[in-house]
């Protein structure tokens, strides 16, 4: 039995550290919108290293022969500073027509509820009171952080072009690990393959 183990622990390690991902499509644009040629992905998020580790993982994912992919944190370092509108001044200027924004500052979203006009699945597309804040003020007056199941959570993703007209809009729920690489993996594994089904990425 204690060879047996010597092979099993490993495999139950890694599965401890799994994570697994559903992406459910709130919206797709009616017309025809043929797959390019070039990616760019973007984590939204203030936290520098996660918006790293994301997109530094998920290049791998959807790179192949017949997708460029192109990272924000290398392309555009401080695009943060100047919103959404900075990102699409880039990505005209640099001929890249589909942009993949993905929402990790962990706001949980309403997956039942219907898709706001405009696409407000992105907190760059909201204004300051609408946004609900990630920390409260708990009892004796310090902060608490919000509950948040710490084994699911939904993270708003959309597919733009370069003039900022979203595609494809949908929510992607992951049973978390405490893996941030895990993680990414698994959002995006699932998301490429939502987008590849509905021919909007090759």
């Amino acid at each position: 039995m204690r060879p047996l183990f010597r092979y099993l622990l490993p495999a139950l390690l890694v599965a401890g550290c799994a994570s697994t991902t559903d992406v459910t499509t709130r919206f797709t644009d009616e017309g025809s919108h043929p797959p390019q040629g070039t990616l760019l992905l973007v984590a939204h998020t203030p936290e520098g290293n996660i918006r790293e580790t994301w997109e530094l993982t998920c290049r791998d994912i959807f790179s192949s022969d017949s997708l460029t992919v192109l990272l924000s944190h290398q392309e555009l370092p401080l695009w943060y500073e100047g919103g959404k509108e900075r990102i699409l001044d880039w990505a005209q200027e640099n001929d890249v027509e589909r942009i993949l924004v993905v929402e990790l500052t962990h706001l949980l979203i309403d997956a039942a509820a219907p898709p706001a006009a405009g696409n407000q699945l992105n907190p760059m597309e909201q204004s300051a009171g609408d946004v609900q804040p990630t920390w409260q003020v708990g009892i004796g007056g310090e902060l608490a952080k919000d509950e948040v199941p710490d084994a699911l959570r939904q993270h708003g993703a959309e597919l733009i072009n370069a003039n900022g007209k979203p595609l494809w809009t949908g929510i992607a729920t992951t049973h978390e690990a405490s893996n941030a690489v895990a993680i990414a993996k698994s959002q995006c594994s699932a998301l490429r393959r939502s987008l590849r089904e509905q021919t909007l990425i090759p």
